[in-house]
């Protein structure tokens, strides 16, 4: 029952917002087939950006890849993350480790990696609201959405750079995770079953607490050495997703959206993702977007239309286009094994 509710859920929201707004989608696809096909161009620039943005950050996480292997890797990661309603995530990580390990990439830089393009995407997505929206609250001028955004977002920054100082300064922090990975190591070996000799043997040979103490040792030197442009990789991918908003407002010919109100909207629809149960926020994303549009003063219309644009880039287009990627690295793979 559980693996459907994720399904059922989007297909719930998305029927609604079809149906309740099926006049303004009519509307939208008139104004989309009038616009001169030249003027399509811009979104594709946006998108083929927004790619390259999201694999340079990767790449920047992870010493030894090229900026091809990771735009390859995170459009595939991020094609099952947001194309698998339930576990999309844990196979799109599945899918990085195996790419890496492929690549001859160290275990130790893989776990890097991960911890890094984990951590440092929450805080920049929680810290351009608060960034844009501290003084506004100070001054009483936000609305209670902008409001609840900040009060939430000075903790998880806050908890993000105590995370990064104990990675720096103290080994209690992995101490800990490898005390937790060693108890769950015994367990797992009181659960599988004898017979299961190979996974029995690959979870006997881990190592969790030394392996902590290594990875520790090696986000220490990947943050020592590249701190400067896993930061400017990271600011990259949010100038990049606000591209893609902005060009789809500009293509869509959106009238009465400032810079700034398109700003505050780009960040707060960010929280709303990275709150959302769903990958990729699918259905509450577009809802909060076009009412984050409407309440800037921006017409039901333009609000649908640049936002199913913009949705079309940054969640449609990475399924497409990590889809094919994965599917070229499989063929690629077979014809090196055989």
């Amino acid at each position: 029952m559980r693996k459907v509710f994720g399904p059922v859920l989007i297909l719930a929201i998305i029927g609604s917002l079809a149906f309740v707004q099926r006049t303004v989608l009519v509307d939208i696809w008139d104004r989309l087939f009038a616009l001169p096909r030249i003027s399509l161009l811009p979104l594709l620039v946006a998108a083929i950006v927004m790619i390259i943005a999201r694999g340079a950050f990767l790449a920047a996480c992870s010493p030894g890849v090229t900026l091809r292997q990771a735009v390859m890797t995170d459009q595939s990661a991020l094609a099952a993350g947001y194309g698998i309603v339930l576990g999309g995530g844990l196979v799109g990580t599945g899918m990085r480790i195996h790419m890496f390990t492929r690549w001859g990439i160290a275990h130790i830089s893989i776990a890097s990696s991960i911890i890094a393009t984990a951590v440092v995407p929450s805080f920049s997505t929680w810290g351009l609201p608060v960034v844009l929206l501290t003084i506004p609250v100070i001054r009483g001028t936000a609305t209670s959405p902008q409001a609840l955004a900040v009060l939430v977002g000075v903790p998880i920054i806050a908890f993000s750079l105590v995370f990064w100082w104990m990675a720096l300064r103290s080994a209690k922090l992995f101490l800990l995770v490898g005390r937790f990975s060693a108890r769950l190591r015994t367990f797992l070996l009181r659960k599988i079953s004898l017979r299961f000799i190979r996974i029995r043997a690959m979870v006997e040979r881990t190592q969790p607490i030394a392996f902590s103490a290594e990875m520790r040792v090696g986000l220490i030197e990947l943050l020592r050495k590249r701190w400067t442009i896993i930061f400017a990789a990271s600011v990259g991918t949010l100038a990049a997703g606000f591209a893609c908003l902005w060009t789809s407002a500009a293509v869509f010919e959106v009238q009465g959206l400032s810079l700034w109100e398109a700003l505050v909207a780009f960040s707060l629809v960010r929280v709303v993702i990275a709150l959302s149960p769903i990958p990729g926020g699918t259905g509450l994303a577009e809802l909060g977007l076009i009412a984050l549009l409407e309440k800037a003063g921006v017409s039901t219309l333009d609000a649908t239309g640049a936002t199913l644009l913009y949705r079309s880039l940054t969640w449609f287009a990475p399924i497409v286009v990590g889809s094919l990627m994965w599917w070229r690295y499989s063929r690629n793979e077979q014809g090196f094994s055989n």
